[in-house]
Formats: structure tokens, C-alpha cells, sequence
């Protein structure tokens, strides 16, 4: 009768090559650390991380976010809220709140209107 030795090698990960040196892994590491950090930044704008409320001497202005509708503007929003306002006013206070430069507005755009 024979006896038979059976020789188990045991695994480990250094024995087995990555095939990138040094250079390779950093590259590695920096392109996945920058996907990373761009859809954490995705991620807090649609949070509206970056939103900005401004408020008034007197205290703190409320504010109605509204989806701009096909076919609307500043204008026909800033009437439709106006309740007795002038509505110069109310477009000039809608511009303001949403640092529009050209007072345009596209259709799915959301907007905040401050309230009376």
C-alpha cells in the first residue's frame, strides 16, 4: 500500500498579478476617485444642494416653486400671481429669485415665485 501526499497551496493575492505596476493603480484609483466625486456632485444637484434663497430687508421671503408650462413666460406667471401687485414688480422679484440674466424660460423649467 502507497501512501499519497497531497501538497495544498494556499491562495493568496499577492501570487497573482494585477498586471499594472504602481502607475497603472494610481491612474486606476484617480479615474474611479473622479467618477465617484462627479455623481456625488450629480447627486446634490438634483437635491438642490446648490439652490439660493435670498430674503428681503424685513425678513425672509416664502417661495412657490412652479414648473413652467408650454407657451408660458415670466410675464404670464408674474400675472397669474399677482393678486392686486403691480407685475413689474412681481417679474423683476421672479427674475431676482432665480438669477435669470435674460428673463427667458423654457418649458419644464422650474422656478421659484415669491409670495406676497
Amino acid at each position: 500500500m502507497s501512501t499519497y501526499a497531497a501538497s495544498f497551496n494556499t491562495f493568496n493575492a499577492t501570487t497573482i498579478p494585477s498586471g499594472l505596476n504602481r502607475r497603472g493603480r494610481l491612474a486606476r484609483f484617480l479615474v474611479v476617485l473622479s467618477l465617484a466625486v462627479i455623481l456625488l456632485a450629480g447627486f446634490a444637484f438634483t437635491a438642490g444642494a446648490g439652490d439660493v434663497v435670498s430674503a428681503t430687508d424685513s425678513g425672509s421671503t416664502n417661495y412657490v416653486v412652479l414648473t413652467v408650462g408650454s407657451g408660458d413666460s415670466i410675464w404670464s406667471i408674474a400675472r397669474a400671481v399677482a393678486d392686486g401687485r403691480d407685475v413689474r414688480s412681481v417679474v423683476d422679484a421672479i427674475v431676482t429669485a432665480n438669477s435669470l440674466s435674460d428673463g427667458d424660460v423654457s418649458a419644464g423649467q422650474k422656478i421659484r415665485v415669491p409670495l406676497a
